[in-house]
């Protein structure tokens, strides 16, 4: 009877481990921009959201006659859509930016091109979208992207990580401490054992 307590405790303990969520994570902040969900004229859905702290205002404008001045379309790359990123009132840095792309660009190979407008030297954000098309990235000044994007091949690689940015949780730590505690509870059992032998 014991083996099967300990069995079932195991399983519990098993099906207790946290697991990272693969899915759309909006920035967090004191100051979040309303999300925008536009249809590009690439004909992608590109939901995009933008936070940071202060207690001035954040606005995300979809962008169709102006693009980054840095931007390129590599040979193979889509150019998915462009916006414009501003501020009202007391905002600071960092700025954090979440757009998912959809399910079509599940894994795919995504390029921010982000031009600063002089007010900061132009970047160029390279990342893999997680498994439902999004990325995630931060900078220091407010600014225009414009998104390119090449499909995945099929190759399942995402840029999720194991940290939560709501919270900030890093799960590997749990897990790993659910381990020990297990490691903990099965030499306490062997212990009590031996003694009662």
């Amino acid at each position: 009877m014991k083996k099967y307590a300990a069995i079932l405790g195991a399983l519990v303990m098993a099906l207790a481990l946290p697991v990272s969520a693969f899915a759309w994570v909006s920035p967090t902040g004191d100051v979040k921009a309303p999300t925008v969900t536009y249809e590009a004229p690439s004909g992608v859905e590109v939901k995009a959201a933008a936070a940071c702290n202060g207690t001035g205002t954040l606005t995300i404008t979809p962008e169709e006659s102006v693009k980054a001045s840095n931007a390129e379309v590599p040979e193979g790359f889509t150019e998915v859509a462009s916006f414009r990123i501003e501020s009202t009132g007391d905002v600071e840095p960092p700025y954090q930016f979440s757009y998912n792309l959809g399910a079509e660009y599940a894994n795919a190979e995504v390029t921010v091109y982000v031009d600063h407008e002089g007010e900061a030297e132009n970047e160029v954000v390279t990342k893999t979208a997680s498994s439902d098309g999004t990325i995630t990235f931060t900078t220091d000044a407010l600014s225009i992207h414009t998104i390119v994007a090449k499909k995945a091949d099929g190759v399942v690689n995402t840029d999720a990580g194991s940290t939560s940015p709501q919270t900030g949780l890093n799960t590997s730590a749990v897990a790993a401490g659910t381990v020990c505690v297990a490691v903990a509870a099965g030499a306490v059992y062997v212990a009590r054992k031996k003694v009662s032998e």
